[in-house]
C-alpha cells in the first residue's frame, strides 16, 4: 500500500504526539498500530525504519505515514544524533477525502513543521477544550496532505519560470539579493520579472525574499533555543532590529512572543519511547502489587 485515503468532514481524533530525540545507537522498538494513523516528520539526522517489509530512511523534511493495523520497527541503530516529530490520530469520517502517501519529502518544510509544533503545544498545554487538539491535528494532517497533493499535481516543481525563480531565491537566500540580480540570473528584464512575479504570487520579489527568510526564522524559533539575535543571523537577516520589526509587522508577535506562544512540546528519548503511556503503565503495576 503506497497511500491512505480518509475523510476530513469532521476533525480527526487526536491520540498522542511528541518530539523524539535520539542519541547514537538508538533503534525504534516494534509497534503494531490499531485503528490509528501515525505521521513521522524528520527534523534532524537520519532514522532507519521499516513498515512491514519496506524500509525507509527518515531525514529532515521526510514524512513517513504508518497506516492503521501496520507494524513499524527500527532496522538499525542511529549513526548520528537524530530527531523527529510524531503524532497519532484516528480518522472519524469518510467524507471529503484526502490522501497521504506512505513516504514523501516536504516541499514546504517550514509550514508543515510549524503546524506540527503548534499541535504539540496545544496537546501538551493546559487547555480545557480537548477538541482543540483534534482540530489542530486535522490542520497538521491537511498541511501534509496538501503538500503531497501539490507535488503529485506538479505544483511548485519548477515547471514555470516564476516557480524556478522562487526556488532560486530560496537556495540563494543567504546572499543580499536584489531584483536586478535575480532577473539577471534568468535573463529577464527586472520590470518584467516584477510584474509577472506579483501577478502569479501576489508578492513583490523583495516581499517573497523576506517571506522565505521569515519562514526559516519561525522554524528556528520553534526548533532551537538560540537567542533572537542568532536566529536573525541564521535566517540571513543582517540587522536584528530590522528582523524584529519585520517579524512583528508580519506575524503580529515579536520573535520572543512567538516562541513563548508554543512552549508545550512533549520531548522524549530512548528512555521514554514514543507510544508509551507511562501513567497507565504505573497504574497497572500498582494494581498488580496491591
Amino acid at each position: 500500500m503506497t497511500s491512505w485515503q480518509f475523510g476530513v468532514a469532521t476533525p480527526v481524533h487526536y491520540l498522542r504526539s511528541g518530539q523524539f530525540t535520539a542519541d547514537l545507537g538508538w533503534q525504534h522498538h516494534v509497534m503494531t498500530h490499531g485503528a490509528d494513523l501515525e505521521l513521522i516528520i524528520g527534523l534532524q539526522g537520519s532514522v532507519a525504519l521499516a513498515v512491514g517489509a519496506a524500509g525507509y530512511q527518515v531525514e529532515p523534511g521526510d514524512v513517513l505515514t504508518v497506516f492503521p493495523h501496520e507494524t513499524i520497527r527500527g532496522t538499525r541503530p542511529t549513526l548520528v544524533p537524530s530527531a523527529f516529530i510524531w503524532f497519532h490520530v484516528v480518522p472519524t469520517s469518510t467524507e471529503r477525502p484526502v490522501r497521504l502517501p506512505r513516504f514523501f519529502h516536504l516541499a514546504d518544510q517550514a509550514q508543515a513543521v510549524i503546524a506540527a509544533k503548534q499541535l504539540l503545544d496545544i496537546a501538551h498545554g493546559e487547555h480545557r477544550l480537548a477538541a482543540l487538539a483534534d482540530y489542530q491535528a486535522t490542520v497538521a494532517v491537511l498541511q501534509l496532505a496538501n503538500d503531497a497533493a501539490n507535488q503529485a499535481a506538479g505544483v511548485g516543481q519548477q515547471q514555470s519560470t516564476i516557480n524556478q525563480v522562487k526556488e532560486w531565491i530560496r537556495v540563494h537566500m543567504a546572499q543580499p539579493l536584489t531584483v536586478p540580480q535575480v532577473a539577471a540570473a534568468f535573463h529577464l528584464n527586472p520590470d518584467y520579472l516584477t510584474r509577472q512575479f506579483r501577478q502569479q504570487t501576489g508578492l513583490t520579489v523583495k516581499g517573497y525574499m523576506n517571506a522565505v527568510r521569515l519562514d526559516y526564522a519561525k522554524y528556528l524559533l520553534l526548533t532551537t533555543d538560540w537567542p533572537v539575535q542568532e536566529v536573525a543571523h541564521r535566517a540571513y537577516f543582517v540587522d536584528e532590529k530590522y528582523f524584529s520589526r519585520l517579524f512583528k509587522a508580519k506575524v503580529a508577535l515579536s520573535p520572543r512572543q512567538y516562541r513563548l506562544a508554543y512552549t508545550h512540546t512533549f520531548l522524549n528519548n530512548k528512555q521514554v519511547d514514543p507510544g508509551i503511556d507511562v501513567h497507565s503503565q504505573v497504574a497497572a503495576l500498582e494494581q498488580v502489587r496491591q
